[in-house]
């Protein structure tokens, strides 16, 4: 495996980083200073960043982040809006996330320095229920929704049949439980639209085994073992 390939997945940087510590002679393998990112490695090999070996890490690690509104949930810069990664531990800027959270949303997002995992997670085969919450403002037509919770076709796309629960209603204030399987780029978004609600905050507080409970907004917190074991199960149906 390339250096830069190899250092990327133990978190050391992105692989241009590291191509760029390669040209500040920061980076040794088996006691020389490297010169070329096409430099191949293994396990076995003494590899050196800023003269502090590099414990490789086998295990995987699945990452609980309580995401706030008003971030983009990507590794890169978009019109000049934030990115979660500015506000992440630098330590986890390579990991990959599963189940993307639009800008005005928040809630629980899942971080990995495992593809495999992170595809498992989205992957619509798998079926990982999602779990959300949803304040909207309103008059809730609830035969409409119960009529399309069944699945529906709006504007062009198809959607799953899903699951809700009416959590309180107040003249024009109500809030929703939905439980997905698939999750559509906007899809609550969407689905609420079409009920002519407006939503005022919608936040996820599961994805599959994995639980938000009480994460404060923009902690993290490694998934339990219980958790970890849940989603085993789940793949290995």
């Amino acid at each position: 495996m390339r250096i830069a390939k190899y250092l990327s997945s133990q978190n050391i940087g992105s692989r241009r980083e590291i191509e760029k510590y390669i040209d500040q002679n920061r980076i040794k393998v088996n006691g020389t200073t490297i010169k070329s990112p096409i430099t191949f490695v293994s396990e076995a090999d003494n590899i050196q960043f800023d003269n502090k070996l590099v414990e490789h890490k086998n295990q995987i690690m699945i990452l609980k982040f309580h995401k706030p509104i008003k971030f983009i949930t990507s590794h890169k810069k978009q019109n000049n809006k934030p990115i979660i990664f500015d506000i992440i531990n630098l330590k986890y800027r390579n990991y990959k996330t599963a189940g993307r959270l639009d800008f005005y949303s928040e809630g629980l997002l899942l971080l990995t320095s495992n593809g495999e995992i992170s595809r498992n997670l989205e992957l619509p085969k798998n079926k990982f229920k999602r779990v959300y919450e949803v304040s909207v403002n309103g008059i809730l037509n609830e035969k409409k929704l119960k009529r399309i919770s069944k699945g529906a076709k709006i504007d062009d796309l198809s959607y799953r049949p899903f699951n809700y629960q009416i959590l309180s209603e107040q003249k024009k204030s109500i809030k929703l439980k939905l439980t997905l399987e698939e999750g559509k780029n906007r899809e609550i978004r969407n689905i609420m639209s079409f009920l002519d609600l407006n939503i005022v905050k919608l936040k996820r507080t599961e994805y599959g085994p994995f639980k938000l409970n009480t994460l404060k907004t923009r902690q993290l917190e490694i998934a339990t073992d219980q958790e970890m074991k849940n989603y085993y199960s789940h793949i290995n149906k």
